[in-house]
């Protein structure tokens, strides 16, 4: 029996060591593609392969045009009757393409893929997203809602037959848009436990936190335009799994993740306030109120406040004065969880040790490009 032929597609964007480092492990694969297709999104300097003994395409935007449309370009260019689809920065078993192959051959299914995990390394935003971020289908084998776009396989005719992902017109979420897609045809997402990748792009904590918050603020703050009562809506939508997050990072004894949570959930917070002030649903004194809170807590520790102040300074928040702490305060409820860990004295050891200790280790790692560095969500951060 002739082996099936597979084209691999792959994007890069200023980050063309991950393609290397990905056709590097093809020889390791065993099954491995008949052709591989490379897409340049405008990269400072144009991305060149290195030899290989499989035909390689490579295709170019002279600017950057984002991601949901050069993997539109990329995939529709594969010319096999299954095309892999892989983000550059992930990498996958050796056995994952021969395991999805006995899948997708079915009529029923549309795409395939395997459980995808974050394993950049062992640094505190590497575990942060370890536990909860960029982890997918873990030790699922059967039918499911959702394939994250890292990596996937799929035959080239489902593709065309649903026209890809033309009519997405956000740089996020096209592969839920694309999964949407396939399920609407009445066809299945199917994945196999035993074919595993993992995501290797090691990023900082801002930009981390933008990811986060890019994949989700669009539905948050379109409901919250038609809420009454805003800090009870932001309680339940925002607050209250941040607090079950506490709670997990206690019992790992993960401390560092408090600072993260207390960075992320003001972050958002307030910038859920920036869209609903500029709409004019909201005063600027809600503002003013959500850092009253928060200043009353770790003022009293003053290098985590200095980093926490400039960690918000660059997602784009200022502190704003003008809240009388003689008032009552709408957020009260939200900072429940940070007021009752308090005398634990865990503020005190972030302070003293876990800050400094942050800091050292993220002096001592180089991180990769990410995009999401870039991005800009409250008004304030649009005008500079």
């Amino acid at each position: 029996m002739q082996p099936l032929d597979v084209s691999l597609i792959t994007y890069t964007y200023n980050d063309g060591h991950f393609v290397d480092g990905l056709l590097d492990e093809i020889p390791s694969w065993t099954h491995r593609p008949s052709e591989i297709v490379i897409f340049d999104d405008g990269s400072s300097t144009p991305y060149s392969p290195p030899s290989t003994t499989i035909p390689t395409r490579v295709f170019r935007h002279d600017t950057n045009r984002g991601i949901t449309v050069t993997k539109h370009e990329a995939i529709s260019a594969g010319s096999s009757p299954f095309l892999l689809a892989m983000d550059c920065d992930t990498r996958i078993s050796p056995n994952w393409l021969k395991t999805n192959l006995a899948h997708v051959q079915q009529s029923d299914i549309g795409m395939v893929s395997g459980p995808v995990i974050y394993l950049s390394g062992n640094d505190l935003v590497s575990r942060f997203q370890r536990y909860f971020g960029d982890n997918h289908n873990l030790e699922i084998t059967g039918p499911v809602d959702f394939i994250p776009g890292n990596a996937f396989l799929m035959r080239r005719e489902i593709w065309e037959q649903c026209e890809g992902m033309a009519g997405h017109h956000r740089n996020v979420c096209e592969d839920h848009f694309l999964c949407q897609k396939i399920r609407q045809r009445g066809m299945k997402l199917w994945i196999d436990a035993k074919a595993r990748a993992r995501q290797i792009r090691r990023i900082n904590r801002i930009a981390m936190l933008k990811r986060y918050w890019k994949w989700s603020h669009a539905p948050i703050k379109k409901e919250a335009e038609q809420q009454q009562d805003i800090p009870r809506y932001l309680q339940h939508a925002l607050i209250t799994p941040h607090a079950d997050r506490l709670k997990f990072s206690i019992e790992r004894e993960e401390l560092l993740f408090i600072y993260i949570e207390m960075l992320y959930a003001s972050f958002i917070v307030l910038d859920v306030l920036d869209h609903l002030i500029l709409n004019n649903r909201q005063a600027s004194v809600q503002k003013a109120a959500w850092w009253s809170e928060l200043s009353s807590i770790v003022r009293q520790y003053p290098l985590m406040y200095a980093l926490l102040r400039s960690d918000l300074a660059q997602l784009g928040q200022t502190p704003v004065p003008g809240w009388e702490p003689s008032q009552r305060n709408p957020w009260s409820q939200a900072f429940e969880a940070l007021r009752a860990i308090e005398p634990s004295g865990v503020y005190d050891w972030l302070n003293r040790s876990g800050i400094p200790s942050m800091l050292a280790e993220e002096e001592s790692l180089n991180y990769d490009f990410s995009f999401y560095e870039d991005e800009l969500f409250c008004p304030s951060a649009r005008r500079s």
